[in-house]
């Protein structure tokens, strides 16, 4: 046999080799039925499928709350729970983070294939969890998105300078406006509340949170109060509020809401103590995180003194679904600091530092799978 022919039947054997190996693998795999793959719809880069769809298929009990906006997937005793927009759900009582959230698209509700193929489909008795194959694939735990909220707007003013009648949402616009440019600059995809002086209601700005298939959101504001003396930049995510201060800063952000009479019946009182706390609970730890690497970006640019990380229930944090803060860039009621205001280049300086602390908690949060290998 010549040599040339003991390498055509080395590459034959191969092949074969290759072919019988790749089909053991995918027999391993949790293959969708045809019935549902002309069903994958593709949303920002990730394949989805109809929820209902998926449920009547398998044979699993599917409830949808309309007024919640919530699913639930029942079979024996399994259980899961997710909302729309949610990045989480609640499978027999655990907490499952989903690799993009769920998202409503023409009435239906749509998760992620990953989520039918690691979740619904063991649930439903398709693939037993020891045969799926630990292939590593596209990384999950990305930052690829951020929506920036400049606070105020329009007939809202927000807090207004004594001496120099600057008028914070003048100023959080150009904040705003930096932050974009830096973070586009840094290769991520940036979408504006507003992007000039317009009104926005509050509940309108969570709805573009969620509706923009963001991963984090990065609410700015300019501080007042009617203690003069207090000065310094401050970092909110979502909780109770934790002193005066914090209830007073609280009920000023969130009365804009009182200019749109529909706000309340945006959310129903109805939600069980469980979706309650799942929606409450969602986020926080990684807004926590977010705030700290804000605030220690802050301290390290010196730019202004930091009052550092505190919490309340601003409308905005409370109503978007990812993970959300709110900062406070300074105190307009304060003499000095509102001369800095006045400054472009101290604006600037603030976008820069708060921008600092979001790449590098992106870094840290890619770099450990999202804080769950530091």
């Amino acid at each position: 046999m010549t040599h040339k022919m003991k390498l055509y039947k080395l590459i034959i054997i191969l092949a074969a080799v290759t072919f019988l190996a790749g089909c053991a693998t995918r027999s391993a795999y949790f293959k969708l039925d045809s019935s549902l793959q002309k069903d994958i719809r593709t949303l920002g880069g990730t394949e989805y499928l109809p929820l209902a769809k998926v449920c009547g298929f398998y044979g699993l009990d599917y409830k949808w709350d309309t007024i919640v906006r919530t699913a639930t997937i029942q079979k024996g005793n399994d259980k899961v729970i997710l909302r729309a927009d949610g990045g989480r759900a609640l499978v027999n009582g655990e907490m499952v983070k989903l690799d993009r959230p769920a998202a409503m698209s023409g009435g239906a509700l749509l998760v992620p294939v990953s989520f039918v193929k690691s979740n619904l489909g063991r649930m439903a008795g398709y693939v037993r969890p020891e045969k799926i194959p630990q292939i590593e694939g596209p990384k999950r735990f990305t930052i690829k998105a951020i929506v920036i909220d400049a606070g105020h707007g329009g007939k809202d003013p927000g807090a207004i300078g004594r001496r120099s009648r600057s008028k914070e949402k003048d100023l959080t616009l150009r904040v705003a406006r930096k932050l974009r440019d830096i973070l586009q600059d840094a290769g991520i995809k940036v979408t504006m509340t507003r992007d000039s002086d317009v009104f926005i209601p509050l509940q309108r700005r969570s709805r573009i949170a969620n509706e923009s298939g963001a991963d984090l959101f990065v609410s700015v504001h300019i501080n007042a109060s009617r203690t003069r003396s207090l000065s310094g930049f401050e970092c909110y995510y979502l909780s109770n509020a934790t002193d005066d201060n914090a209830r007073a800063i609280e009920a000023f952000e969130n009365s804009s809401l009182r200019m749109n009479e529909s706000a309340s019946a945006e959310h129903s009182k109805l939600l069980d103590k469980t979706l309650w706390d799942m929606a409450l609970t969602e986020n926080r730890i990684e807004s926590a995180e977010l705030a700290s690497y804000i605030c220690d970006a802050v301290d390290s640019s010196f730019v202004m003194g930091n009052r550092g990380i505190r919490s309340a229930r601003f409308y905005v944090l409370k109503y978007t679904n990812i993970p959300a803060v709110l900062v406070e860039a300074g105190y307009l009621s304060n003499k000095y600091e509102e001369l800095k205001l006045k400054d472009p280049e101290f604006l600037e300086r603030i976008a820069e530092s708060v921008a600092d602390g979001i790449l590098k908690y992106k870094i840290e949060y890619e770099r450990t799978e999202g804080f769950t290998q530091a």
